[in-house]
């Protein structure tokens, strides 16, 4: 159990129906941390609370909320209608959704554009969940009913899972207003991976650890695994993208329905200029490239607003979107994992968030971009992806898929299986981020891009 993943105590919730079925147990209430009276039986059919249990799905916990959760077995689930990671250690998170003074930072805002005033979704203003439903899932009969269904202190998500495939699944799942618009979405990662973070060493920060899970975020496995496709997201952005074609790198892999229909993806879509990937989603009434807009629209690729920012949204500055304490591009804490704090457009699931820059310059002998083979610190040889070090002497490594990327003028995947990207939460510019980038001839741990193009992310523990 992580630091992050604090042990229940005896009048924590205990919502797994198994473990307090038939015993008088006492609730805490997530918001004021009062006792409450319950009587268990009433939750003998109540399904298992997602938002209660570590990463691993094992430990219960303090209620911790996040924009995505690990799914392991088959069963019933439900998430709260929750943004993001607004909620944690039982206790209203507000850093999360708080902007820090700066000219350099943007309020975090909802589907409406206004400031996001409470964790739960149906206490901010005209918020009220009206239905919720399936976007996509990238199989046949993984996720096989969505319902709305009340709870003790908010209304959740609740959902079947029929299958968890071998090679790893997702889905993704919304609640909409009465307008029929997206509130809010999560990303559901049916997987049975350890996930144990692995710990790399920092060449550019002397005695520096970053505890980076041991695949990028919601990976999907071919059968051998020996290679893994992942979705791609725009700096900032919670919304993973549909990933490629384990068969075709230039094409997105076949999404489906919950009736086990597949998806069909539209050639061409406007929002402002242009986008990609429109399904299963209504585009709002205004055609600008706004935060709110992407809400609504989890579904749909933002391309680049203009080429001045660079941005797939109309923000001149939003340093802080992956990063609260993120306030400017220099000294701290630009770029310190031990002070950054998530957010609720953090696209990982409970304790992990995106790293620093640095989490990545231990790929390098130096600490610096290279494209001289001798200076790559990696085990064996190239793979479509490479096993990169984790210290020195690492006889094993861990492997980093060349997951290409999503194009910033079109959303058109490329480079898939011949070069790798992941983001950081570090800005390195009004218009640029901080990204990790290689291929067989180059470890460039120190790049940067524009950040309306779409890149893979490998989450780090978190500190706070």
């Amino acid at each position: 159990m992580s630091a992050t993943e604090k042990p229940v105590t005896e009048l924590t919730v205990y919502t797994d129906p198994a473990m307090v079925a038939g015993k008088a147990v006492l609730l805490h209430n997530p918001t004021t941390g009062d006792a409450i009276a319950f009587d268990a039986s009433k939750l003998v059919a109540t399904a298992k609370d997602l938002s209660m249990y570590s990463i691993d799905g094992t430990s219960l916990m303090l209620r911790e909320t996040a924009n995505s959760y690990v799914v392991r077995t088959t069963g019933v689930y439900k998430l709260p209608l929750v943004y993001g990671n607004a909620i944690k250690g039982g206790q209203t998170n507000s850093a999360a959704y708080t902007r820090q003074g700066s000219d350099y930072t943007a309020e975090f805002v909802n589907h409406l554009g206004n400031q996001i005033t409470d964790p739960f979704i149906e206490k901010n203003a005209n918020c009220q969940p009206a239905s919720v439903g399936l976007l996509w899932q990238t199989g046949t009969n993984l996720i096989t009913s969505v319902s709305l269904v009340e709870g003790g202190d908010c209304k959740y998500i609740q959902f079947t899972v029929s299958n968890v495939p071998t090679e790893n699944g997702l889905a993704v799942l919304f609640v909409k207003d009465s307008g029929g618009r997206i509130m809010w979405s999560w990303t559901i990662w049916l997987t049975s991976d350890t996930l144990n973070e692995e710990v790399f060493k920092s060449a550019a920060l002397a005695g520096a650890e970053y505890r980076l899970m041991p695949e990028n975020l919601f990976s999907i496995w071919n059968a051998a695994r020996t290679y893994c496709v992942c979705p791609h997201f725009q700096w900032g952005r919670k919304d993973a993208m549909v990933p490629a074609s384990l068969a075709s790198g230039s094409s997105n892999m076949t999404v489906y329905d919950i009736s086990g229909n597949a998806i069909s993806w539209a050639s061409s879509a406007t929002l402002g200029s242009s986008v990609i990937g429109v399904f299963g989603t209504d585009q709002d009434e205004s055609s600008d490239k706004t935060v709110a807009n992407a809400i609504k629209n989890p579904g749909i690729f933002f391309t680049r607003h203009n080429t001045t920012t660079n941005n797939w949204n109309n923000l001149s500055y939003f340093y802080n979107f992956w990063n609260a304490h993120m306030t400017s591009t220099s000294g701290q804490p630009a770029d310190d994992q031990d002070s950054a704090v998530k957010t609720i457009y953090d696209p990982c699931p409970v304790g992990f968030m995106l790293p620093a820059a640095r989490a990545f310059t231990g790929f390098t002998t130096t600490g610096n971009n290279s494209s001289d083979a001798t200076q790559f610190n990696v085990v064996g040889s190239w793979a479509s992806g490479w096993k990169f070090m984790r210290k020195t002497g690492d006889t094993q490594g861990n492997y980093f898929p060349a997951s290409g990327y999503r194009a910033l003028d079109s959303g058109a995947l490329s480079y898939v299986t011949g070069n790798g990207y992941c983001w950081s939460f570090a800005p390195n510019s009004q218009a640029y981020a901080r990204r990790l980038y290689f291929h067989s001839g180059g470890v460039y741990p120190l790049y940067y891009y524009e950040r309306s193009g779409g890149f893979a992310v490998r989450p780090c523990r978190e500190s706070n």
